[in-house]
């Protein structure tokens, strides 16, 4: 007996009675791929509590052998007078040293020299410039 047309479609019809439905299918997705999420996440928790008592160790087997040494304060040494190129306002070198006090804080710095910038191209050339020409 020769296959007819009607019972390659009547054998496709049973087979897809035995496949999952679309709500089994995606629900056994999305499961997998949390449980998967939730096994990365305990390892990697394992890995950050196994690394912190390790390093734990390493300080505290360290700490007890160097006793800690008081480093001794060293004579200031007084800094040298800036240099100023001429023609600069006394006015502008104040508002200089008074824009790095501030971004610097307290700390300690000293000004070595102060001098005009080159002019070749201005702020927005140079940026132009820098925009494109920087590797990709």
């Amino acid at each position: 007996m020769y296959p007819t047309p009607f019972s390659a479609v009547a054998s496709a019809i049973v087979m897809l009675e035995n496949e999952p439905g679309i709500a089994t299918v995606f629900l056994s997705g999305i499961s997998i791929v949390f449980a998967v999420l939730v096994l990365l996440y305990l390892l990697i928790t394992l890995e950050g509590v196994i690394f912190k008592s390790i390093d734990e160790k390493k300080k505290g087997a360290s700490a007890p052998a160097q006793p800690k040494q008081q480093p001794k304060a060293a004579a200031p040494v007084k800094a040298p007078a800036p240099q100023i190129q001429k023609g600069i306002p006394g006015e502008v070198i104040a508002a200089i040293v008074a824009a790095i006090t501030a971004s610097e804080g307290s700390g300690k710095f000293s000004i070595r020299s102060i001098k005009r910038a080159k002019t070749g191209r201005s702020a927005w050339g140079s940026a132009g410039v820098s925009s494109n020409t920087e590797p990709f």
